[in-house]
């Protein structure tokens, strides 16, 4: 029998954003103590460089790399996806895990929303981006970070808008922005129908060193509070499981708890709005 504790493969490759702190670093501490190839995102030079060192040590694996990636920018994301295509003609992994929560507007220098950029769209541009390299896997993963599952199917499903109100509030746009990231799961899931890919969005559970995105320490502290009372069960390997698994080879557009049980979505997260949400990025991705 093939269990996850024998999966072993130095020679698999994973990408993932947002790889320096909380459910981002416990996936690629997970990923590279099975030995596989780990390369970390993050906009910290001094903490990446630090980050990596630390997986490093906790793994044994030497092969971890950083790269300095502002997420914000899509130019930057692509200098990033020709630099990897230098070094590795495929990835098999891709774990899309960075996440933000600014009180207040903050503007990219393309003057949109910070929260909305790297919270929905920059999981967008990284995964197209992307996707030429894991077509060349013999079976790649597209994995998102979604939130808890009673809340994504109790949470009102429409498009993300690009105007903001008079009253800003940066903790509903981070909502809405995973709302999103469910509904890119499902249209992934559907566009790649015929491929080696699979896409699927998962809940982390409660991960210790998370700053679950926030900009200040109290908030940090309040929704660390909220999860660890919520859940008993902390820095679970769910990402790690969810990219390794050979029975999941099959499965797409699915949404896991962080005890990888698959939880059915809402009606509302249907492949028409997924379709909607599909070409609204697409106007974004130039």
């Amino acid at each position: 029998m093939i269990t996850l504790n024998n999966i072993e493969d130095r020679s698999k490759v994973a990408v993932i954003s947002g790889g320096t702190s909380g459910v981002g670093k416990k996936t690629a501490v997970d990923l590279a103590k099975k030995n596989i190839t780990t390369i970390i995102l993050g906009r910290n030079k001094e903490k990446g460089s630090r980050v990596k060192n630390e997986i490093i040590k906790e793994s044994g694996n030497a092969n971890v790399e950083f790269y300095p990636v502002d997420l914000c920018s899509l130019n930057e994301i692509k200098k990033f996806r020709r630099d990897l295509e230098t070094k590795y003609d495929r990835i098999d992994i891709l774990v899309s895990a960075a996440g933000v929560m600014h009180p207040d507007l903050k503007l990219t220098q393309d003057g949109y929303d910070q929260n909305f950029v790297i919270n929905y769209l920059a999981h967008f541009w990284m995964i197209n981006e992307m996707l030429p390299l894991l077509k060349s896997s013999k079976q790649g993963r597209i994995l998102l970070v979604g939130a808890i599952p009673f809340v994504i199917n109790r949470s009102k499903v429409e498009l993300p808008k690009l105007e903001r109100g008079a009253k800003y509030s940066g903790f509903k746009i981070a909502g809405e922005s995973t709302i999103s990231r469910v509904l890119l799961t499902v249209a992934l899931s559907e566009k790649l129908k015929g491929t080696p890919i699979t896409a699927n969005i998962f809940h982390p559970g409660y991960v210790t060193d998370s700053n679950f995105g926030a900009d200040s320490s109290w908030l940090a502290k309040l929704l660390g509070s909220i999860a660890g009372t919520l859940f008993s069960k902390k820095n679970p390997s769910i990402g790690m499981e969810l990219a390794l698994d050979p029975t999941l080879s099959a499965t797409s557009g699915r949404l896991f708890n962080e005890t990888k049980k698959i939880i059915p979505l809402s009606s509302n997260y249907n492949k028409a709005l997924a379709d909607e949400l599909w070409r609204f990025s697409l106007n974004l991705y130039r």
